[in-house]
């Protein structure tokens, strides 16, 4: 396993955009650092489609060196960062509402999450309480944390 300083909270983001339309993330497994590719940029340096290459603008085209670093010269110094949230807030949230001591706060919470709309009744109970929106996000950060850890290990990382 190698040691590599990285950004937990920044890989939890990338694994988080499930919106990735067009875009890929890398972690450098020699830098620690996260790194995003345009899918235009992959696309170009694939089919090296002069035509492509016009239609990118300056900051995109220096990007082409990186792309071709990542895809076809240095593939084993990358790893590509799978998408899906490193956790399910929903399962979250409930599992932070059964850790509530505050019997009338578990109960708001319980029924918060009952049903369509749960994660913004959950967020508009516990902006009522300012001690217990923190705990929820100290809760919520040591858990993605835990599971960007654990992905991290399984790719023979361990973050330092």
């Amino acid at each position: 396993m190698i040691k590599l300083k990285v950004d937990l909270e920044m890989i939890a983001s990338a694994m988080d955009d499930v919106a990735r339309v067009d875009m890929d993330y890398y972690l450098d497994k020699e830098t620690g650092e996260v790194i995003f590719l345009l899918e235009e940029i992959s696309r170009y340096v694939e089919e090296e489609d002069e035509n492509l290459r016009k239609e990118l603008l300056d900051w995109q085209k220096k990007d082409i060196k990186v792309a071709q670093d990542i895809l076809f010269k240095n593939p084993d110094r990358y790893i590509y960062i799978p998408e899906g949230s490193p956790c399910n807030g929903y399962d979250l949230m409930v599992e932070f509402a059964e850790t509530i001591e505050d019997d009338l706060l578990r109960e708001k919470l319980h029924i918060a999450l009952d049903g369509k709309g749960a994660f913004r009744r959950f967020k508009n109970v516990i902006a009522d309480y300012p001690d217990y929106r923190e705990k929820w996000f100290r809760f919520r950060d040591e858990r993605i944390n835990k599971k960007v850890i654990e992905w991290l290990n399984s790719m023979g990382i361990e973050p330092v």
